[in-house]
């Protein structure tokens, strides 16, 4: 008979399946790096994260300080940021577009 043996034929993994692997895969290593603290992690929780200085202050000193602390630890974050913010400066803080070239200092 032409037909190879059943011993002889080549089995190949499924397309479903490969791709089942590979979202598994990449699912997997996202979920890694996403929960992996940076070095200086517990410090930046205290002074970035929950501090007065980087969650309630309104002076420009604090935005500052905050914006540089930030700058040193570029691969820290805090936990409860949105998915989409990475950084300091990303989101929402007091003195967001109250310093510099805004206000009634703005228009002298």
């Amino acid at each position: 008979s032409s037909e190879p043996s059943l011993g002889s034929r080549r089995r190949y993994p499924s397309l479903a399946a490969m791709k089942c692997s590979a979202v598994l895969v990449a699912a997997a290593l996202y979920g890694a790096a996403a929960q992996e603290p940076c070095k200086t992690q517990d410090a930046f929780d205290i002074t970035m994260c929950k501090s007065h200085m980087c969650t309630d202050c309104t002076l420009e000193w604090c935005m500052t300080a905050c914006q540089e602390l930030q700058e040193k630890n570029p691969e820290c974050r805090c936990s409860d940021w949105p998915a989409s913010r990475t950084s300091y400066s990303g989101g929402d803080f007091k003195q967001k577009g109250k310093v510099g070239d805004v206000g009634d200092y703005s228009k002298m």
